[in-house]
């Protein structure tokens, strides 16, 4: 269980994440849990020493990292998600983001998404970069690198989930993900390897 001291510390984390980032999360919960759930998460936050208001949130502020990794950590704690679904919440921003729904719409190919993939990653976060340095439609592949983003590891999972989904919309096949390098267990950066 989550304590106050921890929750302060995430607060110190350098670097923003978008408002865009933190409403997409609470939708994922009040799709899943309802507006008790989203209830449930405001009022965790609370003990925790930062009020969260879903409504007050705007979409394209920027906000502390740390309140991003507070809303993820309370909502896996609250509602003891799997992997599976933490994975399936990465996902939904595709399904709620209003910016990759552009993104998206513009984006028919894998070649495309690459050379989008630096700037999508900046129009969500102030810290980290991410590339997609290979990918071929023939092998049916993709390799995507997250670098100087060492900041908890559920992102590693919402991450992925999120991949998984972005991917599947490009390619129109199911694809399936391994995190083959990761910074928690001493790579220098996260890499995925997404395949379909």
């Amino acid at each position: 269980m989550l304590t106050k001291r921890e929750a302060d510390k995430f607060m110190e984390l350098k670097g923003e994440s978008r408002g865009a980032n933190l409403k997409i999360n609470l939708d994922f919960v009040i799709e899943k849990k309802g507006k008790q759930g989203l209830k449930k998460v405001e009022a965790r936050m609370k003990e925790l020493g930062q009020s969260l208001e879903y409504k007050k949130i705007k979409t394209m502020d920027f906000y502390p990292i740390g309140l991003e990794v507070l809303i993820l950590l309370v909502i896996e704690e609250i509602f003891n998600f799997s992997e599976q679904e933490l994975r399936e919440m990465g996902a939904s921003i595709v399904k709620f983001s209003l910016l990759m729904k552009i993104f998206l719409k513009y984006l028919s190919s894998l070649s495309l998404f690459a050379k989008q993939v630096p700037s999508i990653w900046k129009e969500h976060y102030t810290i980290g970069e991410l590339e997609m340095p290979e990918f071929s439609d023939k092998k049916r592949y993709a390799i995507l690198k997250e670098r100087n983003f060492k900041v908890d590891p559920i992102y590693c999972k919402v991450h992925e989930g999120y991949f998984i989904k972005i991917a599947e919309m490009l390619v129109k096949k199911p694809v399936t993900s391994k995190e083959t390098k990761c910074m928690f267990r001493g790579d220098s950066y996260h890499e995925f390897l997404l395949t379909w």
